[in-house]
């Protein structure tokens, strides 16, 4: 998630400075306030993509998909007693870690999803990776830590397929960090500009990135300009101050879009996955073509969501670094319906990449 994202535990809207969108813009610091019903509750806890709610979902899908399978063993193998469930989260609880004082863990006893990583050996091994994945994309000057990038893409909307090059795609961005770490599982070196350690490193990463990989703001973006005008950002001259950031810049009902689709509907909890959705994604399609172009091929599915997740809003005029808009009737259940068949993929897909890097 970026900066400004919310954990929600249903259609509630909770105040709260995000904690995986810090991560995609160091610049961009907020507090959302999304209902004060719940702040009391949830304020002790982290954001991120999907909120934790939501990448366990995907994991817990995976884990049921890969049952009886060597991907299986070959995950128990690697992490012993721990879940799929509960590494789900281990990238952003690696944000803990502060590059300014000694790259030391800054959280202990602060979110509930990362108590299972606050122990000296994990939280050195937290600090171990972001030390590696610090500076080693050479960030340009107001650009956050390289490893709290790899967690989205902000390739424009006008695009109808993902591919590396337009404005808003990096060598190090979601789509990269998947396949790097299917490359590490496979056995093979770790890609440039990436530094993943090894397969329990890699094992870490994929669970988590998957699920980002299938939030439609976590992929695609728009972009505006100072009147509220979509526009292009591959024609003509790019200027920065058409970045929503992923839609963080953008206001709705007091927070903003980028938080709104981040938060996941009580109904669509890990608690909830059972036999009928199991049955859903045991239906998806799998996947064409070779494994490492899968995450390519996913993130253009997503994409046509984050289209979606834009269609028929309208935009302000830029105010204060943020543009208001107004949301179109029904757009919680077109999104919530979104979320459901992201989620099922994200699942679905984990599982079907797990097996293909242990057959």
């Amino acid at each position: 998630m970026r900066l400004g994202k919310v954990m929600s535990l249903g259609h509630q809207k909770v105040a709260q400075t995000s904690q995986e969108d810090v991560m995609h813009r160091s610049t961009t610091n907020k507090a959302l306030t999304w209902g004060a019903g719940l702040l009391a509750a949830l304020v002790a806890h982290p954001s991120w993509a999907w909120g934790p709610q939501g990448h366990e979902t995907v994991a817990t899908i995976a884990s049921q998909l890969i049952k009886g399978t060597p991907a299986e063993a070959q995950v128990k193998a690697i992490v012993g007693d721990w879940t799929l469930s509960d590494i789900s989260v281990w990238p952003d609880c690696a944000k803990g870690i502060d590059p300014t004082k000694d790259y030391q863990y800054q959280h202990p006893g602060k979110y509930a999803e990362c108590k299972l990583f606050e122990t000296p050996q994990s939280e050195a091994e937290m600090s171990d990776f972001v030390r590696r994945n610090d500076t080693n994309c050479q960030p340009k000057p107001g650009e956050e830590s390289c490893h709290k990038q790899y967690h989205y893409s902000d390739i424009s909307i006008q695009h109808s397929a993902y591919s590396l090059g337009p404005v808003g795609t990096r060598n190090d961005d979601i789509v990269a960090a998947v396949a790097a770490a299917t490359h590490v599982l496979k056995g093979d070196p770790s890609p440039a500009p990436f530094a993943i350690k090894d397969k329990r490193e890699a094992l870490l990463l994929i669970v988590h990135y998957v699920g980002d990989l299938h939030q439609p703001l976590h992929v695609g973006a728009i972009y505006l300009n100072a009147k509220g005008k979509r526009v292009d950002p591959d024609k003509g001259t790019f200027s920065p101050a058409t970045d929503t950031r992923g839609g963080n810049n953008i206001t709705v009902n007091g927070g903003n879009l980028h938080a709104k689709w981040d938060a996941v509907p009580s109904n669509l909890a890990s608690s909830n996955v059972d036999a009928n959705w199991i049955s859903q994604a045991q239906a998806v399609a799998p996947t064409d073509g070779d494994v490492y172009t899968w995450p390519a091929s996913w993130a253009s599915g997503t994409l046509a969501q984050a289209s979606t997740a834009y269609k028929n809003v309208k935009f302000g005029a830029l105010k204060q670094g943020h543009w208001p808009a107004t949301l179109p009737k029904n757009y919680d259940t077109t999104a919530n319906a979104i979320k459901k068949k992201q989620l099922t993929l994200a699942g679905a897909r984990l599982a079907e990449l797990l097996k293909a890097i242990w057959p």
